[in-house]
């Protein structure tokens, strides 16, 4: 899933501060030209990196953008939308967020607008949704242009220490998911933890856990099933989806191994990662998304290059689903139908936007239109090689309706304490699953990357 924290309480002052900024939206179909109100969920150096890019678009355009940022995006911004008072453009926390508010009427459709669905360069970046407003939660009418990927998120990687995997005599990746097994039983064999697991992320704990789940069965049953799972056409107690959930359970050695899963519950994804990286090792092996990147390199002495790699998940199986990838998007949508709002979605889409996206954040951003002439390392390279090869299929839970999503993560922390109750898990999931009404299912499917291209000199 998509990072995403918060509190209530800081959610609320800025319920204040949104819906005061923002006038009424009866008429937001056809507003005068003004300041545009921008609300998303970075804070801290994510939002310094965005005002640069939203500094340069008020630069070129003569038109003010206003942030506003805090992790709780959803509860801010279903209180503005409630009051008839949301931003001009937010970036949504889930992907599933979008086809409610689809289905709700309070998203403005991109078709159009200029530079954006002409753009030949952002065809990747646009997501397409259609009304699932018919008597049985069906779609009603075509799909439309809703949203746009501004980032994209790497999380079929698995990352090392190459100088440690060395000293434990394990050389190469492992191409295969039984060599990923046997590696992790050699490590455990010295005496080693190979896993990092960290599965805290208050106040929705348990998404590190989708994410591997999700992957596994990627490249274990390929792109069909994987889409027909996420939009809720196969139950959680299939044998595809089950024998995911056990190839995870048995990698980890769950059954054997009682401190990994008391570990990984009291653990964040950063504190369980940093331990690659600790005097001894804390563990060897660490199963999380590019953005790791930044909190690898803001510990001491890791920025070097050549510290840390990564290797693709490799086919669980003998199917070759090498070239599937899991990803993650940070995505833009329009609320109020402005000149302004029209112009600032074109703009966080175009080549320009991405180039001073990367270069502000290191580079650190990752896009569908690919890698920009930006400062960059080998490991930074190979993440945007993958992000332009093969077939990028959206992260799982992003996709679920919030209900779903929410079981998906709390299964996920009684499995590693219990995995035994596998069983009763995925039928309490089906039961979730059954309850959630069709109209809230999104049919978001996999998508070819966009070749890499990058410039002369770079």
């Amino acid at each position: 899933m998509t990072l995403r924290r918060g509190s209530a309480r800081t959610a609320l002052t800025l319920v204040t501060a949104l819906l005061a900024g923002a006038g009424p939206v009866g008429c937001s179909r056809a507003e005068p030209a003004g300041p545009v109100i921008v609300f998303g969920s970075w804070t801290g150096d994510e939002e310094a990196v965005f005002r640069t890019v939203l500094h340069r678009f008020e630069l070129k355009t003569g038109i003010r953008a206003e942030y506003q940022g805090h992790r709780d995006v959803s509860q801010v911004l279903q209180a503005g939308i409630e009051r008839q008072r949301p931003p001009d453009v937010a970036v949504v926390p889930r992907l599933n967020d979008l086809q409610r508010y689809v289905n709700e009427d309070t998203l403005r459709p991109l078709d159009g607008i200029a530079g954006l669905t002409d753009d030949a360069g952002a065809a990747p970046q646009l997501i397409r949704v259609a009304p699932r407003s018919g008597p049985a939660g069906e779609p009603v009418g075509p799909k439309q242009v809703y949203a746009v990927a501004i980032a994209t998120h790497l999380k079929s990687v698995f990352w090392y220490d190459p100088a440690r995997l060395a000293e434990l005599g394990q050389s190469g990746p492992p191409l295969t998911w039984e060599a990923l097994v046997a590696q992790s039983r050699a490590i455990e064999a010295r005496g080693r933890v190979a896993w990092c697991l960290g599965l805290s992320s208050p106040p929705v704990s348990g998404w590190p856990g989708t994410d591997w789940i999700e992957d596994i069965l990627l490249h274990q049953w390929g792109q069909q099933v994987y889409e027909q799972w996420t939009r809720g056409d196969l139950k959680w107690d299939s044998p595809e989806v089950q024998r995911s959930w056990r190839a995870w359970g048995e990698l980890l050695g769950l059954r054997s191994s009682r401190d990994l899963a008391r570990t990984g519950l009291f653990s964040t994804w950063v504190e369980a990662g940093s331990g690659l990286f600790t005097s001894p090792a804390g563990c060897h092996l660490d199963h999380q998304g590019s953005f790791a990147i930044h909190s690898y390199r803001s510990l001491p002495g890791v920025a070097a290059p050549g510290r840390f790699d990564f290797f693709p998940t490799p086919p669980v199986g003998s199917s070759d689903t090498s070239s599937l990838q899991e990803v993650s998007d940070d995505v833009a949508a329009m609320f109020r139908d402005s000149s302004p709002a029209r112009e600032l979605m074109a703009y966080l889409a175009s080549q320009e936007a991405q180039e001073i996206w990367r270069r502000s954040s290191g580079g650190l951003h990752f896009s569908r239109r690919g890698p920009a002439d930006a400062p960059s390392t080998p490991v930074i390279d190979k993440v945007a090689a993958r992000l332009g090869t093969g077939t990028l299929c959206r992260d799982g839970s992003d996709l679920m309706p919030a209900a779903m999503a929410t079981a998906f993560e709390r299964a996920v922390l009684v499995y590693v304490q219990q995995p035994d109750r596998l069983d009763a898990l995925l039928k309490e999931l089906d039961a979730v699953s059954s309850a959630v009404p069709r109209a809230e299912w999104m049919d978001l499917g996999c998508d070819r990357a966009a070749p890499v291209t990058r410039r002369q000199g770079t």
